[in-house]
Protein backbone atom coordinates (compact mmCIF):
# COMPACT_ATOMS: atom_id res chain seq x y z
CA UNK A 1 0.00 0.00 0.00
CA UNK A 2 1.17 3.46 -1.19
CA UNK A 3 1.96 5.82 1.88
CA UNK A 4 1.53 9.04 -0.78
CA UNK A 5 -0.61 11.65 -0.10
CA UNK A 6 -3.51 11.51 -2.61
CA UNK A 7 -4.46 14.48 -4.65
CA UNK A 8 -6.96 14.98 -6.79
CA UNK A 9 -7.21 16.92 -9.83
CA UNK A 10 -10.16 18.65 -11.97
CA UNK A 11 -9.02 19.82 -15.38
CA UNK A 12 -11.14 19.34 -18.87
CA UNK A 13 -8.21 19.25 -21.06
CA UNK A 14 -7.30 16.12 -21.96
CA UNK A 15 -3.46 17.38 -22.42
CA UNK A 16 -3.42 18.53 -19.30
CA UNK A 17 -4.56 16.20 -17.22
CA UNK A 18 -1.97 13.85 -18.80
CA UNK A 19 0.57 16.88 -18.06
CA UNK A 20 -0.50 17.16 -14.22
CA UNK A 21 -0.16 13.07 -13.67
CA UNK A 22 2.97 12.39 -14.83
CA UNK A 23 4.36 16.06 -13.22
CA UNK A 24 3.21 14.90 -9.78
CA UNK A 25 3.24 10.92 -9.61
CA UNK A 26 6.60 10.95 -8.52
CA UNK A 27 5.50 12.72 -4.94
CA UNK A 28 1.91 11.86 -4.83
CA UNK A 29 -0.63 9.26 -5.80
CA UNK A 30 -2.91 10.86 -7.75
CA UNK A 31 -6.69 10.89 -9.33
CA UNK A 32 -7.56 12.82 -12.13
CA UNK A 33 -10.89 13.72 -13.47
CA UNK A 34 -12.52 16.05 -16.20
CA UNK A 35 -15.63 17.34 -15.10
CA UNK A 36 -17.20 19.05 -12.11
CA UNK A 37 -19.68 16.11 -11.16
CA UNK A 38 -16.81 13.59 -10.77
CA UNK A 39 -14.69 15.39 -8.79
CA UNK A 40 -18.33 15.76 -6.31
CA UNK A 41 -17.99 11.92 -6.84
CA UNK A 42 -14.62 11.17 -6.60
CA UNK A 43 -14.35 13.46 -3.19
CA UNK A 44 -17.69 11.86 -1.71
CA UNK A 45 -16.01 7.84 -2.39
CA UNK A 46 -12.49 8.54 -1.29
CA UNK A 47 -10.27 10.53 0.96
CA UNK A 48 -7.44 13.05 -1.12
CA UNK A 49 -4.98 15.00 1.21
CA UNK A 50 -5.20 18.12 -1.27
CA UNK A 51 -7.28 18.93 -4.28
CA UNK A 52 -6.43 21.23 -7.61
CA UNK A 53 -8.79 22.67 -9.70
CA UNK A 54 -8.44 23.80 -13.12
CA UNK A 55 -11.05 27.52 -12.75
CA UNK A 56 -11.94 27.30 -16.09
CA UNK A 57 -14.19 24.30 -17.43
CA UNK A 58 -15.85 24.21 -20.58
CA UNK A 59 -18.89 22.80 -21.19
CA UNK A 60 -19.66 22.11 -17.85
CA UNK A 61 -22.58 23.04 -15.28
CA UNK A 62 -19.86 25.13 -13.20
CA UNK A 63 -16.83 26.38 -13.08
CA UNK A 64 -13.85 25.10 -10.56
CA UNK A 65 -14.72 28.07 -7.92
CA UNK A 66 -18.10 26.36 -8.27
CA UNK A 67 -16.91 22.61 -7.27
CA UNK A 68 -14.55 24.12 -4.43
CA UNK A 69 -17.66 26.10 -3.42
CA UNK A 70 -20.22 23.09 -3.57
CA UNK A 71 -17.42 20.74 -1.52
CA UNK A 72 -17.08 23.32 1.41
CA UNK A 73 -20.78 23.71 1.33
CA UNK A 74 -20.87 19.59 1.73
CA UNK A 75 -18.73 19.95 5.00
CA UNK A 76 -15.36 19.04 2.86
CA UNK A 77 -12.33 20.49 4.54
CA UNK A 78 -9.99 19.65 2.13
CA UNK A 79 -7.33 22.48 1.27
CA UNK A 80 -7.74 23.37 -2.36
CA UNK A 81 -5.83 25.33 -5.03
CA UNK A 82 -6.84 26.96 -8.16
CA UNK A 83 -4.61 26.37 -11.37
CA UNK A 84 -5.60 28.47 -14.23
CA UNK A 85 -4.27 29.52 -17.83
CA UNK A 86 -5.40 33.25 -16.12
CA UNK A 87 -4.08 35.10 -13.98
CA UNK A 88 -5.66 35.85 -10.32
CA UNK A 89 -6.06 39.56 -11.53
CA UNK A 90 -7.58 38.62 -14.78
CA UNK A 91 -10.40 37.11 -13.19
CA UNK A 92 -13.90 38.87 -13.43
CA UNK A 93 -14.91 40.22 -10.13
CA UNK A 94 -17.72 37.43 -9.80
CA UNK A 95 -14.93 35.21 -9.56
CA UNK A 96 -12.86 36.89 -7.28
CA UNK A 97 -15.54 37.53 -4.93
CA UNK A 98 -16.69 33.71 -4.76
CA UNK A 99 -13.07 32.15 -4.90
CA UNK A 100 -12.15 34.79 -1.87
CA UNK A 101 -14.78 33.80 0.00
CA UNK A 102 -13.25 29.92 0.05
CA UNK A 103 -11.69 28.66 3.53
CA UNK A 104 -9.90 25.53 2.28
CA UNK A 105 -8.18 27.87 -0.70
CA UNK A 106 -4.88 27.12 -0.81
CA UNK A 107 -2.89 28.63 -3.24
CA UNK A 108 -2.99 29.76 -6.81
CA UNK A 109 -1.35 28.72 -8.99
CA UNK A 110 -0.96 29.72 -13.38
CA UNK A 111 -0.54 27.49 -16.01
CA UNK A 112 2.16 26.21 -17.52
CA UNK A 113 3.16 24.60 -14.13
CA UNK A 114 6.66 24.35 -12.90
CA UNK A 115 6.39 20.71 -11.51
CA UNK A 116 8.70 20.62 -8.69
CA UNK A 117 7.69 24.02 -7.33
CA UNK A 118 3.48 22.86 -7.68
CA UNK A 119 4.89 19.70 -5.70
CA UNK A 120 6.62 21.60 -3.01
CA UNK A 121 3.16 24.14 -2.47
CA UNK A 122 0.92 21.05 -2.62
CA UNK A 123 3.42 18.99 0.25
CA UNK A 124 3.22 22.44 2.45
CA UNK A 125 0.01 21.22 3.22
CA UNK A 126 -0.58 17.74 3.13
CA UNK A 127 2.45 16.92 5.24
Amino acid sequence: MSDKKKVLVLDDQRSMQNILKFALKSAFEVTVVGKADDTIHAVKSTSFDFILLDITLDDDRTDGIGVAQELEQSGYNTPMAFLSSMTEASLSDDQKERAQNLRNLKFYQTKPIAPNELIVKIQNFTS
